[in-house]
């Protein structure tokens, strides 16, 4: 019998105040390791003393951007050196880098203080007696403790403003289609002139000496503030160009008219961008100089299509009587021979300006990727009422990108923009499709422009956007996926340049890695393909998020790739792509979101792909299993109808609400009777799913997450107390116990918006069957949680591993005899607001 998700229904029911709980402050880094500590001491005062004579004696004022790096253990809320040392009254926080580094603005007054707090801390242990431990412990002094929290103390300077050369600068603006722009990154805004009398001398000296040594540059020089949209950062597009005019600055934020200009062409002189860069790399207001992104489609690593089927592809009449699923497309153009299928375009191309051939090729995929491929490779019922988002020219032709978009990349955001609020509000298309990228890889330690645009844009909409993972480039393609587990990790030890491409770092967004097809005799069914680039991207998640067959990187004489769809003209072709991968996933999203009544949040539709998805067999081992993050994530989600529906041996519940200042989410129920032992042990299976909607702010580096939303099933004890019992999806095999910051960071996903928990209990576990659902959240140090709160979904599974137990029945009856409300996923909207 199918048993469907159940939606808790009365989630406000289980709101209580929030246990702020303690933190671990007041550690001694340097317990009983006096002599260490003194030099440890003294190194951070001359490093604090040598800044300052640095900003004392400099030309653009006393103000300037300090690094304090954290020690590995040290990168916990608590310990951060901010209560004491560098305090918000004294220096001012401006942001991050990577995870552990606080950049604060520094000036010589505000570091002596600094120095005179350190010089302060204690040089011995001091000791304190414990009660509850029942010994000596350490007891240090906050000076002690925040003195020891730092590594080191470094002036931010030129090595962290800039990665590439002057030669490497003007070969890569040469391109057109990069809009010929440096990106340069501000500390602060600079305010218009007529405020300037509001900011203090030193600062005033700052932006004066920034206004006055741009203008001192070459002629042709053009800056210009990039619109920030609320994400709090001052980006500059500096160009150097052949006018010959005098350079011409805009610092405060332009309108949309004051943008649209006619571009004189690009200067290619080595030697003035050199000074241009010179003068930026050593201007202590500059953060970052970044060359710009090109978009580029996730093409194949090989040629985009291989051998051609014999027959011919039948596309089916759409009938106009009953609904589909709505998927938009973001690409190039979706050709007329799809047009029964397509309910509407968004096409600004001319057509001598469109390739239509990729569009088609995804949109062939959803409309008949069934019917060409088979269940095994495209799931759900064919069929799908596609926009065509036809935002994005030809590769092909010169000079066409720039044409649309002379302003770059942001322009092209724009656009993009304006199609999807289109879509979305005359059609309620949730669910698009961007097999696109942009290529710059994904850095670690930032979250790029790219991606907190395209996030911003599918949050303003409530909408999905699937994103290609990236294709390798074909002089770096990997061998293919070998059977022998140590053969594949060294593959994966000698690949180059296979990281992800922006904006796959997304994090309100889903990212789609590559499987081989099954059935293809050249390489193994479902394992990552040789083209398909890997994780991690940002240090906190996991990406790519999920993976789906995207045909194979090495041809078969007779399947060609192993994926089929078809051409502008209606005849099948077989290719293969992390392109082609992202709209099976998106699909799965539209059939989703179309089979539940109503509007499911973001939160609850990206949750059912993660939590249902399952990591390919092969990759389970325990040689694979630590790397299998990095090239799958989560794993390949299964067809709507089996996420919608499981057996009576399963119960899935929903938890849809939002947590709020001061709260905590507590819902108690009882372990389904038929799973419960003697002595109270439970046995079964659990898997928990969180997805949570956070605020973001990129200035913060590797910290961009602000709050993170935590769940946990717990399970409770002979002493009334709770213990959580469901380990995260990659823990390691051993861990030492209690785990610092940054194993929670990597292997529990603190601070990632996405957390999925599991574990198996065969013979049954603990003393009782009363269990919790239990949400909480934690703010960053200097954050204060969102008026509005945050939203978020937990999905809980319990199942019975032997298949025999009635688990759906028990469960629902229990649950609705404490008072819980529930219903069936694709009705409940017509009860409750929030899915």
């Amino acid at each position: 019998m199918a048993s469907p998700i159940q939606v808790v229904l009365n989630p406000e029911n289980y709101v209580e105040a929030r246990d702020a709980g303690g933190g671990g402050g007041g550690k001694d880094f340097f317990a009983h390791r006096d002599r260490a500590f003194r030099d440890h001491k003294a190194a951070l005062i001359g490093q604090v003393e040598a800044i300052s004579g640095v900003l004392s004696a400099q030309a653009q004022g006393d103000v300037g951007y300090v690094k304090v790096i954290l020690r590995r253990e040290a990168w916990a809320k608590s310990h951060r050196p901010i209560v004491t040392l560098f305090r918000s009254d004294r220096t001012r926080l401006v942001g991050g880098g990577d995870l552990g580094i606080m950049i604060v603005e520094g000036r010589p007054s505000t570091l002596r203080r600094v120095s005179e707090e350190i010089a302060k801390a204690e040089t011995h242990t001091v000791m304190r007696f414990d009660e509850k431990k029942q010994k000596e412990v350490p007891n240090p002094s906050p000076r002690k403790s925040e003195t020891g929290a730092i590594d080191r103390i470094e002036l931010f300077g030129p090595s962290d403003r800039r990665s590439f050369s002057a030669e490497e600068a003007v070969a890569w603006l040469s391109n057109p289609m990069t809009g010929s722009s440096y990106q340069v990154e501000l500390f602060d805004a600079p305010p218009p002139r007529s405020e300037w009398d509001r900011i203090d001398a030193g600062h005033r000296r700052l932006v004066e000496s920034f206004i006055s040594g741009l203008n001192e540059l070459e002629h042709g020089l053009t800056v210009e503030r990039l619109p920030d949209r609320h994400q709090k950062q001052t980006i500059l597009s500096v160009r150097l160009d052949q006018s010959g005019a005098q350079p011409v600055l805009q610092l405060n934020e332009p309108s949309v008219v004051e943008r649209r200009r006619d571009l004189a062409p690009f200067n290619p002189d080595v030697a003035q961008h050199a000074r241009l860069l010179t003068f930026l790399d050593h201007h202590p207001l500059v953060r970052r100089i970044e060359l710009p992104g090109i978009v580029v489609r996730a093409s194949p690593s090989t040629d985009l299509f291989g051998r051609r089927r014999p027959k011919d592809a039948v596309i089916p009449v759409r009938d106009s009587r009953r609904t589909h699923p709505r998927l938009g497309i973001i690409d190039g153009g979706i050709s007329a021979v799809l047009s029964d299928w397509v309910i509407d375009r968004w096409d600004i191309l001319a057509d001598e300006d469109a390739d239509l051939a990729h569009g088609t090729f995804i949109g062939g995929l959803a409309a008949i990727g069934g019917a060409l491929n088979g269940a095994e490779i495209c799931p759900e019922l064919d069929g799908a009422e596609l926009v065509d988002v036809a935002v994005f020219p030809s590769e092909g032709k010169a000079g066409a990108f720039t044409s649309y978009y002379p302003d770059g990349l942001a322009q092209f955001f724009d656009e993009m923009e304006t199609a999807i609020s289109d879509a979305r509000a005359r059609h309620g298309v949730r669910v698009f499709n961007m097999s696109l990228n942009i290529l710059q890889p994904a850095a670690p330690d930032r979250y790029s422009p790219h991606a907190a645009r395209l996030d911003r844009i599918a949050e303003a909409n409530n909408a999905v956007i699937f994103i290609s993972a990236g294709n390798i480039q074909p002089q770096d393609l990997r061998a293919e996926w070998p059977k022998d587990a140590a053969a594949a990790l060294v593959n994966l030890a000698n690949g180059r340049n296979d990281g992800l491409l922006t904006p796959a770092e997304s994090v309100r967004n889903v990212a789609v890695a590559a499987l081989n097809p099954p059935g293809h005799g050249d390489c193994l069914p479902f394992a990552p393909t040789r083209f398909s680039r890997r994780g991690p991207g940002l240090r906190a998640g996991v990406k790519p998020d999920l993976a789906h067959v995207g045909g194979a990187g090495t041809s078969d004489l007779i399947l060609g790739h192993g994926l089929f769809s078809i051409l502008p003209d209606g005849s099948v072709v077989d290719g293969c792509g992390t392109s082609y991968a992202a709209p099976l996933v998106a699909k799965t999203a539209a059939a989703l979101d179309h089979a539940i009544e109503g509007e499911i949040s973001r939160e609850s539709l990206i949750g059912l792909l993660v939590h249902h998805a399952e990591v390919p067999i092969l990759l389970k081992s325990k040689t694979l299993a630590p790397i299998a993050r990095q090239m799958v994530g989560f794993g390949m989600p299964p067809s709507a109808d089996r996420i919608l529906e499981t057996g009576e041996n399963t119960i899935t519940l929903v938890f849809a609400s939002r947590i709020q200042r001061d709260q905590q989410i507590n819902f108690g129920f009882p372990w389904p009777a038929s799973l419960v032992g003697p002595g109270g042990k439970c046995r079964g299976r659990a898997k928990l799913t969180l997805v949570s909607t956070p605020p973001l702010d990129a200035r913060f580096g590797s910290e961009f997450v602000r709050v993170n939303i935590n769940a946990t099933l717990q399970q409770q004890q002979a002493d009334e107390g709770w213990k959580g019992r469901l380990d995260p999806l990659y823990l390691p095999l051993k861990r030492g116990a209690p785990a610092v910051e940054a194993e929670l960071i990597e292997h529990d996903l603190k601070w990632s918006p996405v957390k999925v928990l599991e574990k198996e209990f065969p013979l049954g576990v603990g003393p009782s069957s009363n269990w919790r659902l239990y949400v909480e959240y934690l703010t960053r140090a200097g954050e204060v949680m969102p008026e509005e709160g945050v939203p978020f979904t937990a999905i809980v599974t319990i199942t019975d591993p032997e298949g025999e137990m009635p688990v759906f029945n028990d469960m629902r009856q229990n649950l609705q005899a404490l008072g819980a409300q529930i219903s069936d996923i694709r009705t409940a909207a017509r009860i409750t607001p929030r899915v």
